[in-house]
């Protein structure tokens, strides 16, 4: 699901806030104060509908406000937008901003705050825009993938502890064997798929050869980038380092709290987890990044640090790639880099 899209300044004469649970929708609509409870299925997508026709309000001057629940919002959010209805998806955090200090937990309660957030916040307000079936496809079968893929990672983990197993049944290490066999076969249809859809999409498959034309950066890599970031604006690669917790940030405050600006080592695992891996894989491999590497090693940097760095390094490379459209260049040498150069 894409929330990227900022929301626009249009006539609002309406605010709706709701709760999604697995079951229900708790709706509060402003400023009438009007309330609905409803099933969270086709039927109560139908009944919201018309409940909100019926009180005066149109797709054109509504906005309707919901947090970020997963799985259990992505039904409502796409049949809403196909009527024409505005969504905007929030961070879980946003009620802080306008509830007070209570302890009430009650989810009509919460689709009230969430409609007064839209009200007095409208204009940091993210639109949901539905993603294309073919990229939406991806990032399920991108899911799917590291589900199995962890799984054996489990099962290859407990074979390499058997022998310090006391009494193990002689049956576990072959059926250990056939699901490493299993495990193997379903990943390879996965990723025949996934680069099917990329392949049978005319910019998935221009911005697939961008991104795997940079050192380091293999087709799991570019297919994760591929669902992340496909349809949205140039890329800022600050943003999206601070996004996923690799850029640092100030540690500072007062006179007491004083530190080193540091990244918050938190953001999506898969994100981080790839990322990581491309770091290492160009620390290894590619001469330029081998160089910064030992560079960095000899002026005593942790590990941890120039790992950091590298990653860094990476997306910024990565988001120039993908915001020129021109494939990587080994030779090219930045405009510091010859600043440096000619002095």
């Amino acid at each position: 699901m894409k929330t990227t899209r900022e929301f626009r300044e249009t006539p609002l004469a309406w605010y709706v806030g709701i709760d999604i649970s697995k079951a229900w929708l708790d709706v509060h609509l402003r400023p009438t104060g009007h309330a609905l409870h409803c099933e969270n299925t086709a039927t109560g997508f139908a009944a919201l509908d018309r409940w909100l026709r019926q009180q005066g309000a149109r797709p054109p001057t509504t906005i309707l406000c919901m947090e970020q629940t997963g799985l259990y919002g992505h039904r409502l959010l796409a049949t809403l937008t196909d009527w024409g209805w505005q969504c905007a998806v929030e961070q879980t955090t946003i009620l802080a901003k306008v509830g007070p200090a209570h302890h009430r937990k009650a989810d009509a309660y919460d689709a009230a705050l969430m409609a007064e957030y839209a009200e007095r916040y409208r204009d940091t307000l993210h639109l949901y825009a539905p993603a294309e079936p073919a990229v939406e496809q991806l990032r399920i079968l991108y899911a799917e993938r590291r589900r199995v893929v962890r799984a054996r990672a489990a099962t290859k983990t407990k074979q390499a502890q058997a022998d310090q197993v006391v009494h193990l049944p002689a049956l576990l290490p072959e059926v250990w064997a056939d699901q490493r066999v299993f495990y193997d076969a379903q990943i390879a249809r996965l990723e025949a798929r996934m680069q099917a859809l990329v392949d049978g999409h005319d910019g998935l498959k221009r911005y697939f050869a961008l991104l795997t034309s940079i050192p380091g950066v293999g087709p799991v890599t570019a297919w994760l980038w591929l669902f992340v970031f496909y349809g949205q604006p140039p890329l800022h690669h600050k943003q999206i380092a601070s996004r996923f917790g690799f850029a640092p940030h100030s540690h500072q405050s007062g006179s007491a709290l004083r530190g080193k600006p540091r990244s918050s080592g938190h953001g999506v695992a898969a994100m981080r987890a790839q990322m990581t891996m491309v770091a290492r894989s160009v620390s290894t491999h590619c001469p330029k990044f081998q160089g910064y590497k030992k560079k960095k090693t000899q002026e005593n940097k942790c590990g941890p640090i120039i790992r950091n760095n590298l990653i860094n390094k990476m997306i910024k490379i990565m988001c120039a790639i993908w915001n020129s459209q021109t494939l990587y260049d080994p030779q090219h040498t930045s405009r510091f880099d010859r600043q440096k150069q000619a002095a």
